[in-house]
């Protein structure tokens, strides 16, 4: 037979993926709204969102500052603490800025305001909740994407699957290609992830699950009547019922689930009676077995017909033609394995290459044989496996030529006790429509014809068609046509033990990798259990890819031209909606950008407007009209006015506006800096001269205690201005009367707001 494994993949690992909005149905419709974008794309909208967030931050803060300023806002006099605080919250941009500003005053003022921590800790609590939440809310934004995972859509465009019955030339060896590499794929992904002793290589999958549950039973019952080798130690394979939508990635609503489930039941049989010696192709000596004649299908598959061509189930050469070979050790082919089958249609045998006795015979199944010869392999070892019964010692001579002659080595091997041993495993499966099984919703656990026709009125297919007449009639809905698709993909995609054994031959089995030439290592006693798991292990690999390779279609032209496209939408409702796992994608979620956006605009657009609502709601009914104005003189750019216009300077319009203005070319002081521990604003400038005078007033005892030296520097620089004045042709008289005055005005108001010692009554602090 030719080898049909190629090292061609007929599908890439690349799948083509849907960019745009989707529903992940399995999240629910709301949080399961997502958005796929390429990983580039998909990192900038994650950084934009997190920037977005700081921006919500700065915001929120803002409308809490103007909230918390109103409500503590107060006509009556108030200490600088409270004034501070209020020029904090009208002037901090964040909550960071704030609460680090409210720290500095909480310890400025820490022993000499009164009650000044019970009223600088609120704030500052509220200023750490707020930059807590927000820092947290930034860093999580992230989980818009990390929360939905690495789900995304396969494009299926190219939606289909291989066809062996297009007739085109070469066409049944192209499928023979096909299905022989999706084969081996499967082998390989089995045995990195379903094996025990796998090696992790295939970590990350492009499966929504990486793999499919099985429950064993290592201890079954025999399946058939009297004839199994062991009535208390054979192997049940149960999938349970494997969800379309949760297990393979089909992203349907729960209704319109499909729930598949298969059971392999297998046990070795006893050949007592059923084997004898034949010829066949002349003189060689052969060795026939009698399970149930050989039969071929004549019908074409709405007639049900066969023939008989054979009284034997199969014919092998016996044990001692399979021993006949050369004695290199590289000659050795490895075991032979050949299938014989039933299937069963209403409760009968109908189809495929024999029809079993009685004892083999199962209503409710199909049936399968596989015949294990050793094919020239010797074990190592004695093996009492009821499959492989390698036992019969035999000696075995190996030649070596070398360059001083020919050397003979003989050891002691073992060969297999019959010509070929047998194994019977009875398959079943179940079909339901929507998310639950129940009776209601199943049909019957069955072979694969009777299952899918008995699973027919849950899906509103016409159960008096037959299964190969559903498939191919034009369908009625989108809910059968979804049906019908499946089911051809089922039937032609090799899912299931059988094509496994078929295509791979010794190679499915997991003996093969101790078998060095002819020469097999030591197996356990249940070897056969460990063979039929790894076909088992290779199915679920085809299964778990069947719906994805149709999803994304052959892109190979050696296969694509024997593809079978979607074209109906219920087809299409399987090939547009199945996903599958990768990082090259990101997928986020938008219920998560809405939850995100929503309110962050509504914040960000109640922040700009609140202000100019609020003053026009002053302005135009008088409402609460000192909160409003505070809180535009305590703006930065206002409170640079305030002191510039308390010191005498400047011509000043828009004082209640955002930015306050002088007249045009008005120019203003800088500061006083005679005493750099305590800088002034200058207070007078002569009109029409660029003299500037500054202000010095007598300080109070904390900053001069010596007053007779403070007076006699305040009239000495008072004596330097009255010469200055007098050089711009100012009366002397006129300017120092008034300016004593104005000075001793300002220390009267002054000495007014100082506080008796001991007391709590607030310090107004001077202008000047």
């Amino acid at each position: 037979m030719a080898d049909y494994f190629s090292s061609r993949d007929p599908y890439p690992s690349n799948y083509k993926v849907y960019l745009g909005m989707w529903t992940n149905w399995s999240r629910g419709p709301v949080f399961g709204a997502t958005l796929t974008l390429d990983r580039r794309q998909g990192s900038v909208l994650i950084s934009f969102t997190a920037f977005f967030v700081t921006i919500v931050a700065s915001r929120f803060w803002r409308i809490a500052c103007s909230i918390i300023h109103r409500k503590l806002s107060a006509a009556e006099d108030r200490d600088t603490l409270h004034h501070q605080r209020q020029a904090i919250f009208r002037n901090s941009s964040s909550s960071g800025s704030g609460l680090w500003s409210l720290i500095q005053i909480s310890w400025a003022w820490r022993q000499a305001a009164r009650k000044s921590l019970s009223r600088t800790f609120p704030p500052i609590a509220f200023a750490s909740i707020c930059l807590l939440a927000f820092s947290l809310a930034s860093g999580f934004s992230s989980s818009i994407s990390t929360t939905i995972g690495d789900e995304v859509l396969v494009n299926g465009a190219n939606c289909g699957y291989v066809n062996s019955l297009i007739g085109k030339n070469n066409s049944h060896n192209s499928w023979l290609e096909w299905s022989g590499s999706l084969i081996s794929n499967a082998a390989n992904y089995a045995q990195q992830v379903y094996s025990p002793a796998r090696t992790g290589i295939f970590s990350n999958t492009a499966y929504v699950r990486k793999t499919l549950d099985t429950t064993y039973n290592r201890q079954a019952p025999c399946p058939f009547q009297g004839i199994c080798r062991s009535n208390t130690s054979n192997l049940l394979l149960d999938t349970g019922y494997i969800s379309i939508r949760d297990h393979l990635g089909v992203n349907l609503q729960p209704d319109e689930d499909i729930l598949y489930r298969t059971i392999a039941h297998c046990a070795p049989l006893m050949t007592e009676g059923r084997s004898e010696p034949t010829q066949y192709h002349g003189s060689l000596n052969y060795t026939g077995y009698s399970y149930g004649p050989k039969i071929r299908p004549t019908g074409d598959g709405t007639d049900r017909g066969y023939t008989i061509v054979s009284n034997y189930t199969i014919v092998v050469g016996d044990s001692y033609s399979q021993s006949i070979m050369e004695s290199n050790m590289t000659t050795a082919s490895g075991y032979g394995i050949v299938l014989a089958s039933s299937l069963t249609a209403d409760g009968d045998a109908w189809s495929g290459t024999f029809l079993p006795e009685k004892a083999l015979r199962r209503p409710d199944a199909d049936i399968y044989l596989y015949f294990l010869s050793g094919n020239g392999v010797y074990t190592s070892e004695p093996v009492y496996d009821p499959w492989y019964r390698s036992y019969i010692p035999s000696q075995y001579e190996s030649y070596l030529v070398r360059r001083d002659g020919l050397t003979t080595s003989r050891i002691t091997t073992y060969q297999p006790a019959e010509a070929a041993s047998p194994l019977g495993c009875m398959m079943q499966y179940q079909i339901c429509q929507g998310s639950s099984a129940n009776k209601d919703s199943c049909g019957p656990l069955a072979s694969f014809n009777d299952a899918i026709e008995g699973a027919y009125p849950h899906f509103g297919v016409d159960p008096s068609v037959t299964m190969e007449e559903a498939i191919y009639a034009t369908p009625p809905n989108k809910r059968v046509g979804r049906f019908l698709w499946w089911l051809e993909i089922m039937s032609y995609y090799p899912n299931d033990i059988q094509p496994v054994v078929w295509k791979m031959g010794s190679r499915s089995l997991a003996s093969s990798r101790t078998l060095t030439g002819v020469i097999q290592g030591p197996l356990p006693k249940e070897q056969w259990k460990v063979d039929v798991s790894n076909w088992w292990n290779i199915s679920l690999s085809l299964l778990q890819a069947s719906l994805v390779d149709t999803a994304n279609g052959a892109t190979d032209p050696n296969f694509a031209r024997l593809q079978v496209n979607a074209t109906t939408k219920g087809q299409k409702s399987l090939c547009q909606n199945q996903k599958i796992l990768s990082t090259s994608y990101t997928s986020v979620s938008l219920f998560g950008l809405f939850i995100i956006y929503i309110p962050g605009v509504l914040i960000i657009i109640l922040s700009l407007v609140l202000d100019p609502i609020l003053s026009y709601s002053q302005k135009r009914w008088k409402n609460r009209e000192y909160e409003n104005l505070e809180w535009a003189c305590n703006e930065t750019l206002q409170l640079q006015r305030l002191a510039y216009e308390e010191s005498g300077q400047g011509d000043w319009s828009a004082c209640i506006d955002s930015v306050p203005v002088t007249t045009a070319e008005q120019e203003l002081a800088p500061l006083n800096v005679m005493d750099p521990k305590h800088p002034r604003l200058r207070r007078f400038k002569l009109p029409d001269s660029s003299k500037e005078f500054p202000v010095s007033h007598p300080s109070n005892d904390e900053h001069s205690p010596d007053t007779s030296d403070n007076q006699e520097d305040g009239a000495l620089q008072e004596e330097h201005q009255a010469s200055d004045v007098s050089s711009l042709g100012i009366d002397r008289q006129q300017f120092t009367e008034g300016y004593q005055s104005g000075d001793q005005a300002l220390h009267a108001a002054d000495d007014a707001a100082v506080p008796a010692p001991g007391t709590n009554s607030p310090t107004r602090i001077s202008a000047g």
